[in-house]
């Protein structure tokens, strides 16, 4: 009888830990997933809005000056606005590669931490995994946050750059094509 009692007592000791590390794991994954969602909050509120026409823009611009300005020597203000401008232009394709990332990436990350959730409350994969696998996905989540520090940083950077030389080099861009004529 005794043994018996001692085994029952095992087996529950047993099922209430295991009950506790399942609520601490759950309770993981649900700070994983407002983490997410703010992550997701704030890239669906970054896109830079017409990136392909101010892509479009400077490359005009450029182009124009380019072709109408014919000098032997250049201003070295003007020479360091340009490549300025030019480097500019260039982050824009990957600030936009970089947007979708985030996008595509904070939505799988969502759906994954629902399905290692689920997976957890029925009891079905892995489980002396599951710990592993709620590392794995908080160093996901950690990446996309750093890229998204990255990604505003890049933004701010860039878009700080197309509002400080974009106007002036457009009217200069213009006015080769006016002298021209």
């Amino acid at each position: 009888m005794k043994q018996f009692l001692f085994l029952i007592l095992g087996v529950l000791v047993l099922f209430s830990c295991s009950d506790l590390k399942k609520q601490d794991q759950i309770k993981a994954i649900d700070q994983l997933s407002i983490a997410v969602d703010s992550i997701q909050e704030i890239v669906l509120k970054s896109e830079i809005d017409s990136i392909i026409y101010r892509k479009t823009a400077t490359q005009d611009v450029e182009l124009r000056i380019k072709q109408n300005f014919y000098s032997d020597t250049l201003n070295l203000a003007l020479g360091k606005k340009m490549d300025a401008y030019k480097v500019m232009r260039r982050k824009f394709g990957p600030l936009s590669r970089t947007y979708n990332t985030l996008k595509t990436g904070s939505t799988d990350e969502l759906k994954t931490l629902e399905l290692l959730k689920n997976d957890i409350n029925s009891g079905s994969g892995e489980r002396n995994k599951y710990n592993q696998f709620i590392q794995f996905e908080k160093n996901k989540v950690e990446q996309l946050s750093i890229m998204l520090t990255d990604y505003l940083k890049e933004k701010d950077n860039t878009l700080a750059v197309y509002k400080q030389l974009h106007p002036e080099l457009l009217a200069f861009s213009l006015a080769l094509i006016k002298d021209k004529k």
